[in-house]
């Protein structure tokens, strides 16, 4: 049964109701800043060439940003959150901009597996630019950006 929730939390199939706000919102914001954490990490090694470290931080944006939708229920944006409520109005397109930025994560990982500097840095760039096509709509900007 507990199993059978948490894929229900990543597949963003549980009703707000089921999760206590403040979790949710503490949850993705850690899954956020590991995300961030995990691309700066890409950026470092593939310009030094070192795939063999690209490859796990890659994976870890892929799995999390795959959970991204889970850990946005309706409701939980309260409290110290960037997420905007048009996330809710456009779900469906909130998911497909997090799906788009799993595939690109996944093409990230295939070109560190064959070492190719070239399709790593492209690949590197098109995720960061998924990742771009969600917080454009979904995120509101730093106070001073």
């Amino acid at each position: 049964m507990i199993a059978a929730l948490i894929v229900a939390a990543a597949e963003g199939f549980l009703p707000a109701r089921a999760a206590d706000p403040a979790q949710v919102l503490k949850e993705r914001l850690a899954t956020m800043k590991a995300i961030n954490q995990a691309m700066r990490e890409i950026k470092v090694y593939s310009g030094k060439g070192d795939f063999a470290k690209v490859l796990p931080a890659a994976q870890k944006v892929a799995d999390l940003t795959a959970a991204i939708p889970g850990l946005s229920p309706e409701g939980s944006h309260t409290g110290k959150t960037r997420i905007k409520p048009e996330v809710w109005k456009n779900f469906g397109h909130y998911k497909e901009l997090s799906g788009n930025s799993v595939q690109e994560a996944k093409k990230l990982i295939q070109a560190a597996g064959k070492k190719d500097r070239a399709a790593v840095l492209k690949a590197f760039s098109d995720l960061a630019n998924s990742c771009t096509a969600c917080h454009e709509p979904y995120r509101v900007p730093k106070k001073g950006d």
